[in-house]
């Protein structure tokens, strides 16, 4: 429940706390007077956008406050995320209670919340005095309560509305299947512009995957393979092919065994003709011995180099003819032998892909055929849903209208087939016959503004009784309203507050804020050349003088007993009222 609401610096309004009873409140006072204002700040808590305007004139900054009791069920759960988030806070804050004298209050058994807008445009969101964001304020109290502003009238000639709201009275199981028809339908969309950009690009995919081949087969037509890293040494060699054969042929002889006698060969022949043989000879000749025979190997290596050098002129052809096609590849696709083998394992998965592609297009059809069957199978569950709906909020706002002076009017709901989209494939629209014989229209077209504003009232007034919201504000939804209807509408309001619901409503009728529990009244004071606005309870005692006000200005015998008249057939009629509810109960 909200029990008080703190407004400074907001437009007109200085200072003014407002505290609020279970049950219904009225808000009145002469037109101008800033009634709407306390609207205002209310939807500031739940919201809405604020800005410089909104400051009072010459104050630094508006401020909202609001406290409720318990906390409703959003700032519970923005408690325990924020918890989640630090527990060493929570820790710590557990801490400090235990150091208290006395009871403590349960976390949930209040809350306050504060929206600060300053005069520079910024704006400060403050729960139980820890910062907050907008969105989270919006999370936190926009499920309590429900605003039905002086431009829901407009509204509820949209389509968009009519349906979103019918959705609404439907109730949380349509909903859900709404939420999974959009899901669904979502799905297809996806599925669509999958398999159109795989369509849109077939050609420009055709001519990569030809261009990729090309590149690949030109690629293997070279063959590449490790010893082509040598090609460069290769083909030195084979342009001085000759003078290699010669060189290592004449290093060979001059090692061979016979080749080498006129150095090693007298070595050798000078040892053995020794007269005597010492441990230092026969080390001698040992090595000697080797000596010899590495220069005989090494004479066998040169002949066998020399014989493997290809002097064929033809091979140096090859060999050339191969570097040149290796460079033309590495011209395209290199710089270097190992960037042109990346490129053509690149272009091999690219490839791949692309004609994974053509291949997914026949998959995709599949896929836009499947995803198109469940939302049609989706949309046919929600139309469904609509259609039964369509027939108890006929039933509910009918009788609504029965009672606000319309007894004849017949509201029907129209759910005709229309295009597939998210919310479904219905067109949905409300008509009016406002008179008997009268062929049923669209409101726009088949209600003057006071059946609309009726019909309106009744629409909101049969949407409450099913929302989840605790607190409903009605501002100045009785336009164009008043005498025995504008009873029936505060009878109506003051329904809704009984049922455990608190009702807040900006009111110019004096029928209406008869069936008040509480009231207030919003002045305009001038004082020091400045404009305040006042908001103030009204006493049981000074009701009669408010209503007589708000009925024609004065506050002659007849206008006070006409007032007195009012409250008490409100009384009475809640009485009854609420006698008949605890019967049916």
């Amino acid at each position: 429940m909200l029990d008080e609401l703190r407004i400074r610096n907001l437009g007109v309004i200085e200072d003014a706390a407002v505290t609020l009873d279970p049950g219904l409140t009225v808000l009145t006072g002469e037109t101008g007077a800033g009634k709407t204002l306390v609207v205002t700040a209310l939807q500031l808590l739940l919201g809405a956008r604020g800005d410089a305007s909104l400051v009072r004139t010459g104050a630094d900054a508006a401020v909202i406050e609001a406290r409720w009791i318990p906390a409703p069920p959003g700032v519970q759960a923005w408690r325990r995320a924020e918890a989640d988030d630090d527990e060493g806070d929570d820790e710590a804050a557990a801490e400090d209670e235990d150091d208290q004298d006395g009871p403590g209050i349960d976390d949930d058994d209040e809350t306050v919340v504060q929206r600060t807008i300053r005069a520079n445009g910024r704006s400060r969101v403050r729960i139980d005095g820890d910062l907050a964001t907008v969105g989270a304020l919006s999370e936190s109290l926009g499920p309590t309560v429900e605003v039905h502003a002086q431009d829901s009238h407009r509204r509820l000639l949209e389509p968009a509305m009519q349906r979103r709201l019918l959705d609404d009275w439907a109730g949380p199981a349509h909903r859900a299947a709404v939420t999974a028809h959009a899901a669904a339908h979502a799905s297809h969309e996806d599925a669509v512009a999958r398999r159109d950009r795989v369509v849109a690009t077939a050609t420009e995919r055709a001519r990569e995957l030809d261009r990729l081949a090309f590149e690949m087969a030109e690629i293997d037509a070279v063959g590449l393979t490790e010893d082509d890293r040598d090609l460069d040494q290769q083909i030195d060699e084979l342009v001085h092919a000759d003078d290699l054969r010669s060189g290592l042929g004449h290093a060979a002889d001059q090692l061979g065994a016979e080749g080498a006698g006129d150095g090693l060969g007298e070595a050798v022949t000078a040892l053995r003709r020794l007269p005597t043989a010492t441990d230092a000879t026969r080390d001698l000749q040992a090595r000697l011995d080797e000596v010899v025979a590495l220069a005989d190997d090494l004479a066998h290596d040169l002949r066998h180099a020399a014989e493997a050098i290809d002097a064929d002129p033809h091979a140096l052809d090859r060999a050339q003819s191969r570097l040149a096609a290796i460079n033309g590849l590495t011209r395209k696709y290199g710089p270097g032998f190992d960037d042109v083998q990346a490129f053509r394992a690149e272009a091999s998965r690219r490839h791949a892909e692309l004609d994974g592609e053509d291949q997914d297009a026949a998959v995709l059809d599949e896929r836009v055929a499947a995803t198109d069957r469940a939302r049609v199978e989706t949309a046919a569950t929600v139309t469904t849903g609509r259609r039964a709906a369509a027939e108890g909020l006929e039933v509910a706002v009918s009788a609504h209208l029965a009672d606000l002076g319309l007894e004849h009017a017949r509201f029907l709901v129209e759910v005709r087939p229309g295009s597939m989209g998210p919310t479904g494939a219905d067109d949905v629209r409300w008509l009016l016959a406002a008179n008997p014989g009268q062929e049923p229209a669209g409101l726009a077209a088949g209600a003057s503004g006071g059946e609309r504003s009726r019909v309106a009232l009744a629409l909101e007034v049969a949407l409450a009784d099913v929302t989840d919201a605790q607190l409903l504000v009605f501002d100045e939804v009785d336009a164009g309203i008043g005498g025995a209807t504008a009873m029936q509408v505060g009878a109506k309001l003051a329904m809704l507050a009984r049922s455990g619901r608190q009702v807040v409503c900006v009111t110019h009728l004096a029928q209406l804020a008869a069936w008040a529990d509480g009231h207030w009244t919003v002045d305009k004071v001038m004082a020091d050349g400045a404009t305040t606005t006042v908001v103030e309870p009204v006493s049981a005692d000074g009701r009669v003088a408010e209503l007589a006000r708000m009925l024609g200005g004065d506050t002659t015998e007849a206008a006070r007993a006409h007032a007195a008249e009012l409250l008490d057939d409100a009384v009475t009629g809640g009485r009854r009222r609420s006698t008949a509810g605890a019967t049916n109960g």
